[in-house]
């Protein structure tokens, strides 16, 4: 079985916060020319409340084509390499890193009122941190208007989420301490806070 079930992560609530940490998702979609999928690369924002992603694309991304249909978005979290003397040498060299796949239905919006609230909802929560926190009232209505016409605005409904955590959870307790802590020494942060 691949990933080997002890690098599998089942908890929703930790694949939630791998998607809102690192919104970019690349999207596997069909495609009818060939056996191999179309791929894009599209910000998205996960809504609890609705169980929904939002997100918006150019008119004529492939994307646009896949109404109704299921596409796969592929969430990357952090990674990077394993030391052996990240584990004082109880280790071989490797690589960590978090995953996230999520199986979803699409739905190409059609009510402008929720394009205004999806663009509305993505550029507010995208812009926390910024100063000055740019509006999209700042832009003319008529020309926010003309803007939508050209892009299509999308939810995406999941159907399964599953994890992939590849964090050395076959290895002893203290050999995992000792990698969390070289790992909070490097700078490390993001993928040191993923060790259980």
């Amino acid at each position: 079985m691949y990933p080997p079930t002890h690098f599998q992560e089942h908890n929703v609530e930790r694949l939630q916060a791998l998607v809102k940490q690192f919104p970019l998702a690349t999207i596997l979609m069909p495609c009818s020319q060939s056996g191999l999928n179309n791929i894009c690369q599209v910000p998205v924002l996960y809504e609890l409340s609705r169980n929904v992603f939002i997100a918006h694309v150019a008119k004529h991304n492939p994307l646009t084509q896949c109404d109704k249909q299921s596409v796969k978005l592929l969430f990357s979290g952090d990674n990077c390499y394993l030391s052996p003397s990240y584990s004082n040498n109880k280790t071989l060299p490797s690589w960590l890193y978090s995953s996230v796949q999520v199986t979803a239905k699409v739905d190409i919006i059609k009510s402008d009122i929720e394009k205004e609230k999806i663009m509305r909802q993505l550029t507010s929560y995208f812009e926390q941190g910024f100063t000055p926190m740019w509006s999209i009232d700042e832009v003319p209505k008529n020309h926010r208007e003309a803007m939508y016409q050209q892009l299509s605005f999308i939810t995406f409904t999941p159907i399964n989420w599953q994890g992939n955590f590849k964090l050395n959870q076959n290895k002893p307790i203290d050999v995992r301490a000792a990698i969390k802590n070289s790992l909070a020494r490097e700078n490390k942060g993001s993928i040191a806070a993923l060790f259980n």
